[in-house]
């Protein structure tokens, strides 16, 4: 089953988007991330896999690679995801 992660902090209008995607394609993972009219945003991945999720996180939240990215995400909140992973930016 996919993963649904929202994204909480600055994290519109900031280039999060491509970023998120930069990581997931770093982690060899599929998804898609939409801006949700709450000011967070919503990726959705691939996998069932909580490790890769969990590293995911690490790094979206810590940068390791230096990815640009305008914003600060602050906190993400994780669930199970069983609909179709549609999104307005897909990698």
């Amino acid at each position: 089953m996919a993963k649904q992660l929202i994204l909480h902090g600055r994290v519109q209008g900031v280039f999060c988007r491509a970023y998120c995607s930069q990581y997931a394609r770093e982690r060899h993972v599929r998804g898609t991330a939409s801006n949700l009219s709450d000011g967070t945003v919503r990726v959705l991945l691939n996998t069932d896999d909580m490790e890769l999720v969990n590293r995911y996180i690490q790094d979206i939240t810590t940068n390791p690679k230096g990815f640009t990215f305008y914003g600060r995400i602050v906190s993400v909140d994780v669930a199970d995801h069983a609909g179709p992973l549609s999104g307005d930016y897909q990698f």
